[in-house]
């Protein structure tokens, strides 16, 4: 039986599928098999940034018609057949999504689901940024996860660089998880790459280390504050506040 958690945040564009994606991927290099359920049902985001797009055959939408079975809807990843994808471009009723994770799992380590079907998981990570803004909603995000029966829950915290912690803009991620009262799982660098889909090497490092918190091998977070010291570290913050 597959270890399933549910990501999620109230507030858009704080990188939930994008750390889905990260953490799925950092999984399966430790051997995991994980699925990632893609809960975007007009874009599949999730398979988007997880470069298998145009590589489905059903999706969910089909599932839920019945022209296939849930193990169909499966893509695996071209590069790493530990990872696969389960897309929901095309479903209408959510519910669909929850019997079609429970019909594939046994043959997955982990289960991770982006937004979607949090009726079948016992676990949540809530992915926020290290702004008011989505602190605050990730607050509220954590309050109606626990109304709604999930009782453990963690926290990312996503796009955060040194720069802004050392010139007193944001707070550290470890004063984030302790404002929200909530462990904290990962600590993802901001990454301005990320959008044109290649992850720079401390990401990739950064989710790594994520994935082997979230899997019990090892507890470890990114430390956003190497680099930024000294001579070069300020020529880098005036950089960036210029960006």
């Amino acid at each position: 039986m597959a270890r399933k958690i549910y990501l999620t945040s109230f507030k858009g564009g704080v990188g939930v599928s994008t750390c889905a994606v990260g953490l799925g991927a950092a999984l399966a290099t430790l051997g995991e098999r994980t699925l990632i359920v893609d809960g975007d049902v007009v874009c599949g985001s999730a398979v988007l940034i997880g470069d298998c797009r145009d590589l489905q055959v059903y999706t969910l939408g089909d599932y839920e018609k019945g022209a296939c079975r849930a193990k169909q809807t499966l893509i695996f990843h071209p590069h790493d057949s530990n990872l696969c994808f389960m897309p929901s471009l095309g479903l209408s009723d959510p519910k669909v999504a929850a019997q079609a994770v429970g019909d594939v799992d046994g043959l997955f380590d982990f289960i991770l689901l982006d937004k979607i079907a949090p009726e079948t998981c016992n676990e949540a990570i809530i992915v926020t940024e290290p702004f008011t803004p989505s602190v605050k909603s990730a607050d509220c995000c954590r309050s109606t996860l626990i109304d709604g029966g999930i009782k453990e829950i963690s926290l990312i915290v996503n796009k955060i660089n040194g720069g802004q912690i050392l010139n007193g803009e944001v707070m550290t991620a470890h004063e984030i998880a302790a404002l929200l009262h909530l462990p904290l799982k990962a600590v993802i660098p901001e990454d301005l790459t990320l959008p044109a889909g290649s992850w720079k090497q401390p990401t990739v490092k950064a989710f790594k280390t994520a994935a082997e918190t979230v899997s019990g091998k090892r507890e470890g977070y990114c430390n956003v504050l190497k680099g930024y010291g000294g001579l070069n570290g300020i020529i880098k913050r005036k950089l960036r506040a210029k960006l």
